[in-house]
């Protein structure tokens, strides 16, 4: 009996092209957005044509222990490259990242971190993140580390991970993170460039 050939029609999945591809912005999202298309061309107007004064009033936006008054200072040339901004003014990062916001806003979260099973997560408020990094960097000055010393953190994306940087920068500590998947001689060659007085790792990272 002759066996039938039937004609198979193949699909060519439509390639999509990313000019192609929009994706449109949720309207509660739009109204809850701290700026509008127009506000940030505007701004971004403002820093082309008048780029000192656009800073020096942005700068502003976040807390100074000791207030700038150089905007910037700025070389580029074939023997140098140098850029610095507010270089006269003084202020902790871990401050700004916290203590500014537990005004109005300490039972806001600061933190979400969801683990490798999503049943497995948390949200941590600013009240409940400074609680957290300020016993970290007690407990890190009572270490015996202090302003200039430099640590490794040695650790997976845990939330403990950014709690320990934040006390590092609240007590003037230089640290450097380790990605916890590093080989051994990737973290050796880390901590050895970095000259860390200190690591801070895991019990059962051990390596």
């Amino acid at each position: 009996m002759p066996v039938k050939k039937t004609k198979v029609k193949k699909k060519v999945a439509k390639k999509v092209t990313t000019s192609e591809l929009v994706i449109k912005t949720k309207t509660e999202w739009i109204k809850n957005s701290l700026a509008n298309k127009k506000q940030y061309q505007e701004k971004y107007s403002k820093s082309i044509k008048s780029n000192d004064e656009f800073w020096k009033k942005e700068g502003k936006r976040i807390t100074w222990i000791k207030p700038y008054k150089k905007i910037k200072q700025v070389k580029f040339s074939k023997k140098e490259v140098k850029i610095n901004w507010f270089q006269d003014g003084t202020l902790n990062a871990s401050a700004n990242c916290i203590d500014r916001h537990l005004k109005d806003k300490k039972d806001k979260t600061a933190i979400i971190w969801v683990g490798d099973s999503p049943k497995d997560s948390q949200k941590i408020s600013y009240k409940e993140l400074h609680q957290k990094v300020s016993r970290a960097a007690n407990g890190l000055k009572k270490l015996g580390i202090k302003k200039g010393d430099r640590v490794t953190i040695y650790l997976t994306m845990i939330p403990e991970l950014a709690i320990l940087m934040l006390a590092c920068v609240r007590i003037g500590a230089v640290h450097s993170i380790i990605f916890g998947g590093f080989s051994a001689e990737s973290i050796s060659g880390r901590v050895n460039d970095c000259k860390s007085e200190y690591i801070i790792r895991f019990q059962s990272l051990l390596f």
